[in-house]
């Protein structure tokens, strides 16, 4: 409800008209200022419509209109009261009310940041229009109390006051209309110029494989873009690296931006402020942090999987348990570990094993820093209380969430919930960012990389070798990662995913790749696979791309761990190797025929490396698997060794021994691509 302000004055006490102008003098405190920043009018950060309506409830400017309105209105009833109670009372309701109209004007700079889409631009707008009737108030209010309740100026106070409720009733109608009559907005392609299909499917695990695959496509446009879009958090001279490139993504996909950026430049400020102040004791704090990886990916996958079967549920009262578990999880996990991690930032220590409700108390102690009073904002230790007690349950006469015998809304539950979550994924950006910004201040440790930290590095191979994995999961020295059903085009890359994987972590002893399809057998390659590749890639990483003569050894490989017979395996690699040399070949024809000698070097430089990768492959495969692809790569060296002295013209109808194997052992049979009962191509 809007706070209803009278059209006139009135009546006003005298001794309140003389004293109301001394005060004002004697406070030095001036009427709000027109802008609190530069950037009022400056919006930067694209969202959709859905996360441009969480920008405004998550702002709820018509709630902060109803405070500054309503110290209005108890500043207004001085004005019948005696000079000396308006002495007391109005300084502090002046100095509130500055207060209040700032805290409007700094949430209003936070929504101006965001950029809707056009169906939602002239609700940008009217936040300003809101923010700026509020503080014309706030000024109006100031002169009439200059003037001595002067009846004419308290006009333009009720004026102002009008103007912004009506703004924001606006605002409020925006934020719970659903557009769904309007087209389909893709977060993906609105907030970071890719499209859902590259990065919507698989978990958020391994989203940063699938981040990197799509930026291989075009990274100057799109580092350019997200630069554009996170200006308030980076500088433009800061490099993107792959941690501060996926930090950002995520960021920009936030499905609460508001909470999440806000907590994102708090967590950036108190960091930086405390590696210039205290180094040593912030990387330390820090480290700690790191260190409960694999705790807080545990816990990301149970939320995930309470958020999974409250939207599967049927009924309400599996949707009531499904959200209080949530909620438990993320006080419990998220919000306790990242107060931990800020106070003890700020020099305060935790008792072990805390209730929640000292947490917020601790947090609240600390009235100076803002993001402490964010974080205490998350915690309802009675809703959590009552979740651990098992002390709620679901009314179906009354259709209503019970905590503790207490009614609660279970969409507030789980709105809690999200905001929460959101505000601590906020902090860990903020955390990446201050340590992106402030390399020289880190202090590195010597502890050892976590599965966790491992499992990341993997991911970044495969999205740096251009292979989106959907889900990594381990089981003891074997990894199994989840992709998209691999192609003929793409099967390279999946062996230079595994290559390059098998780098980040030496310990694995073996690799599957699990696709989409469930009819698809695995792509399974052990260590003697990936050291037999490895072998043949050593010398190639700094001169050449090592795949696909790498890979032939890793095929052979696959093609046993699949079942298939050494014959076949044997043909398979005979198969690939022929058409690539042949397919150099073609490709070099009309530099070869006009004689360029680089041409001709460059063929047989990687007929050569093709003769190497069929040899690796050989020593994996039993006889007479093993004696045919050596004598294949034999073959093809000496091919290579009689063509070194031939002009570059001879060479385009050469190489006759590998269209031959081509012919012969074409087409390749790959399990993986079709089906293990019709798998040629």
């Amino acid at each position: 409800m809007d706070v209803s302000l009278p059209d006139q004055l009135g009546v006003v006490e005298r001794e309140s008209s003389a004293a109301a102008p001394a005060v004002i003098r004697k406070l030095l405190l001036s009427a709000p200022p027109e802008q609190i920043t530069g950037q009022q009018d400056v919006a930067f950060v694209p969202v959709t419509r859905a996360q441009w309506k969480s920008v405004l409830r998550d702002a709820d400017l018509p709630g902060l209109q109803r405070k500054t309105d309503d110290l209005v209105g108890e500043i207004l009833r001085l004005r019948t009261a005696s000079g000396r109670t308006l002495g007391k009372q109005l300084p502090e309701m002046l100095r509130s009310l500055h207060t209040s109209v700032v805290a409007l004007g700094t949430v209003a700079e936070e929504v101006s940041r965001f950029s809707p889409s056009r169906t939602s631009a002239a609700e940008r707008r009217l936040a300003t229009d809101l923010a700026r009737a509020n503080r014309s108030e706030a000024q109006a209010l100031f002169a009439c109390l200059e003037q001595g309740w002067a009846e004419s100026a308290w006009s333009a106070v009720r004026r102002y006051a009008l103007a912004a409720q009506a703004a924001g009733r606006t605002l409020g109608t925006a934020a719970r209309t659903d557009h769904a009559d309007l087209p389909y907005e893709d977060v993906y392609q609105r907030t970071l110029g890719v499209s859902a299909e590259q990065l919507s499917p698989g978990s958020g695990v391994a989203s940063r494989a699938r981040l990197l695959a799509a930026w291989a496509e075009a990274p100057q446009i799109l580092d350019r873009r997200l630069r554009r879009s996170m200006r308030h958090l980076i500088d433009d001279s800061l490099p993107l690296t792959v941690i501060l490139l996926h930090h950002l993504a995520v960021l920009a996909l936030s499905d609460r931006p508001l909470v999440t950026h806000r907590a994102a430049l708090l967590g950036r400020d108190l960091v930086t402020s405390h590696l210039n102040s205290k180094p040593e004791l912030t990387c330390s704090v820090i480290a700690r942090h790191v260190a409960r990886e694999p705790e807080m990916l545990s816990s990301h996958r149970g939320q995930i999987a309470y958020l999974d079967a409250y939207y599967e549920a049927e009924y309400q009262e599996e949707k009531a348990r499904a959200v209080t578990d949530l909620h438990r999880a993320v006080l419990e996990a998220d919000v306790r570990r990242t107060a931990v991690v800020v106070l003890e930032l700020l020099g305060r220590t935790v008792p072990q094993g805390a209730p929640l409700a000292t947490v917020r108390d601790l947090l609240t102690a600390e009235d100076s820093q803002p993001l402490c009073k964010f974080l205490a904002s998350t915690i309802r230790s009675e809703w959590r209380n009552a979740n651990a007690h098992e002390d709620f349950r679901w009314d179906p006469v009354d259709s209503t969430l019970l905590l503790g015998g207490e009614p609660a809304d279970l969409e507030e539950v789980l709105d809690a919930a999200i905001r929460a979550r959101a505000i601590c994924r906020g902090f860990e950006h903020g955390v990446a960012v201050a340590y992106a910004q402030n390399a020289s201040l880190v202090i590195r440790g010597a502890e050892d990389s976590n599965y966790v930290g491992r499992d990341l590095s993997i991911l970044q191979a495969a999205g740096e070798a251009r292979f989106p994995v959907l889900d990594i999961r381990r089981h003891g020295s074997l990894v199994r990662l989840d992709v998209p059903d691999v192609s003929v085009e793409s099967l390279r890359e999946a062996f230079r995913a595994i290559l390059r994987a098998a780098l980040a972590d030496p310990s694995v002893e073996r690799w599957e790749l699990r696709q989409a399809s469930p009819d698809r057998p695995l792509l399974h390659v052990d260590r003697t696979g990936t050291h037999a590749g490895l072998q043949v890639a050593e010398p190639l990483w700094e001169i050449a791309d090592p795949l696909p003569f790498a890979a032939l050894p890793m095929l052979a490989n696959a093609m046993t761990n699949a079942g298939e017979p050494a014959e076949t395996a044997a043909a398979t690699v005979l198969c690939l190797a022929a058409a690539h040399v042949l397919g150099e070949r073609d490709r070099l024809s009309p530099a070869l025929a006009h004689g360029n000698p680089a041409a001709k070097d460059e063929l047989i430089s990687t007929t050569k490396l093709i003769s190497e990768g069929v040899k690796a492959a050989a020593h994996l495969l039993e006889t007479p698997a093993h004696r045919k692809l050596l004598a294949f790569a034999e073959v093809l060296a000496g091919e290579c060794h009689r063509l070194k002295s031939a002009p570059p013209f001879a060479l385009v109808h050469e190489f006759v021994p590998a269209y031959r194997a081509l012919r012969r052992h074409a087409p390749a049979r790959l399990p993986w691509i079709t089906g293990l009962h019709d798998s040629t191509v």
